[in-house]
């Protein structure tokens, strides 16, 4: 005689719930977005209008 009971599932080993993980991803593209917003300012006032340019010559 065939067994049919259902094999258990195992257990996840994270427990978190979607507004957990979707908490947690926020914050690291917070940091991410953050650490960038020096790097883009920098790079636009290093920038010479090319007016600035022009007129210097």
């Amino acid at each position: 005689m065939p067994d049919e009971r259902q094999a258990h599932a195992p257990t996840p080993l994270l427990k978190t719930r979607p507004a957990t993980m979707l908490t947690a991803i926020g914050l690291c593209a917070m940091i991410i977005v953050m650490q960038l917003v020096p790097d883009i300012r920098d790079m636009t006032s290093s920038r010479v209008p090319a007016t600035v340019v022009a007129g210097a010559r």
